[in-house]
């Protein structure tokens, strides 16, 4: 009789809880259980690093660069050669060679790869072995540029009767290092009219200077200046007289 009387008081109130819900609702279900531990994928494998080599104490090839400023870049080792080139701060040279006391290094500057210079040990810095460096011998200076005026480079001569009036010769010769100089001046008239000598005692310029009468009318004539040692060097200028 107990046993009738509970399914009885069972069923009464699902039949209750039924009757309470909204026409058409569904009954929201539970949600579901969220898991303790969440499973890890597997990662994917980071590429490998390549290591930057070691930088090596001792380059291969002696270098040098400069200390604190620019430095100069010279034909010979000494303040006494022109500079030709440079190297700035946080530029590097290859060394070649040294002086016979490495007071100066011959080397090879990113400015002019093509034509080494000397460039003094006091204001460089330099790594490498220096030991094996071989002693570069010095370098012959040579005349660089030479230039010639005339005055005057022309003239008239009125009925053609002279004499003309004298030719003034103007002359420089430059050089880009310590050197002796053997040079003359020459006329298409009268030839050569003597050798002379200069005594360079570091580069630079110096002048030179000439005359010569005419003695030939009317035309136009040459004069050249001519250097032949420590290399030969010519240049020429014309004069004209008209009648």
């Amino acid at each position: 009789m107990k046993r009738r009387t509970l399914f009885a008081t069972a069923a009464l109130v699902l039949a209750m809880l039924a009757c309470n819900l909204p026409a058409g609702a569904t009954p929201t279900p539970l949600p579901t259980p969220t898991p303790l531990f969440t499973e890890t994928p597997s990662a994917t494998p980071l590429p490998t690093a390549t290591l930057v080599p070691p930088a090596t104490s001792t380059p291969t090839i002696p270098i040098a660069w400069p200390k604190e400023l620019p430095v100069n870049c010279r034909v010979g080792p000494g303040v006494e050669w022109f500079n030709i080139s440079g190297l700035l701060v946080g530029q590097v040279a290859t060394i070649q060679g040294r002086n016979a006391d490495s007071s100066w290094w011959y080397v090879v500057t990113p400015l002019d790869p093509g034509a080494p210079c000397w460039v003094a040990a006091s204001v460089t810095l330099t790594a490498g072995n220096l030991t094996g460096l071989p002693v570069i011998p010095l370098p012959q200076a040579q005349v660089t540029n030479i230039e010639l005026k005339l005055d005057p480079r022309n003239q008239s001569l009125p009925g053609c009767f002279g004499p003309p009036q004298q030719i003034e010769f103007e002359g420089s010769i430059t050089t880009n290092g310590p050197t002796e100089v053997k040079w003359h001046f020459e006329t298409e008239e009268g030839g050569s009219m003597g050798s002379h000598t200069l005594n360079f005692d570091k580069f630079g310029t110096k002048g030179v200077a000439g005359s010569y009468g005419p003695t030939t009318w009317p035309g136009d004539f040459w004069v050249r200046l001519i250097v032949t040692q420590p290399n030969g060097e010519e240049i020429q200028k014309n004069y004209k007289i008209e009648c």
